[in-house]
């Protein structure tokens, strides 16, 4: 049990369309070409381990959504669609931390930055330019981190106890378990909406 505490981490995810397409965005528009710019140069592996470790986070989630169960709201007439307890891959996650972290590092450094291998020049010239809105890409790849790996607050301690209390059954909230619910989804809003993404702790 001790092994595989270390190996996942146990959060409660808003899993929607909007989450899936940031989703999109960053593996095909940053990880995949990031991964293919960079194929084969040595010692750059956290360049290119972020799209697989990326994608099995997905598959992650998805599962999470199949498994169930379905929350519903207190007039039974409503889902709450998405809303699961996952049980995060943290191999994957603190590697995704750590390439989100050399990528603003890439952002800012200056030119004149010693780069023997060249990777960060290449880096910088074919995926986080200005055109292809590099800033909004890795800043894309902070909010689905962020919200995968909420911070836990009072709302996400109740509506995880509900959850995890059905044991698989559909879920019918109470109106203060909803109520829960609505701080949660704007929580959730404004992470993927706010205009300065890589501040994630201020939520």
């Amino acid at each position: 049990m001790e092994q595989q505490e270390q190996r996942t981490s146990v959060r409660l995810v808003v899993v929607d369309p909007d989450l899936g397409a940031q989703c999109d965005r960053v593996e095909e528009q940053l990880l995949a070409p990031l991964a293919a710019a960079v194929d084969g140069a040595g010692g750059h592996a956290l360049l290119t381990d972020g799209l697989p470790a990326f994608r099995r986070v997905r598959e992650v989630l998805a599962e999470a959504v199949a498994r169930g169960p379905r929350v519903w709201t207190p007039n039974g007439r409503w889902e709450h669609e998405g809303l699961r307890i996952v049980d995060l891959p943290t191999e994957q996650t603190d590697l995704l931390y750590a390439l989100l972290r050399e990528l603003s590092g890439m952002l800012v450094a200056p030119p004149d930055l010693p780069d023997p291998a060249g990777v960060v020049a290449t880096v910088r010239a074919t995926v986080l330019t200005p055109e292809k809105t590099g800033v909004g890409l890795v800043g894309a790849l902070a909010r689905i981190l962020s919200l995968v790996d909420l911070a836990p607050d009072a709302d996400t301690a109740t509506l995880f106890a509900v959850l995890e209390a059905a044991d698989g059954e559909d879920v019918r909230l109470t109106y203060a378990q909803d109520e829960a619910w609505q701080r949660l989804a704007h929580r959730v809003t404004m992470l993927l909406t706010e205009s300065a993404p890589l501040h994630r702790f201020l939520y």
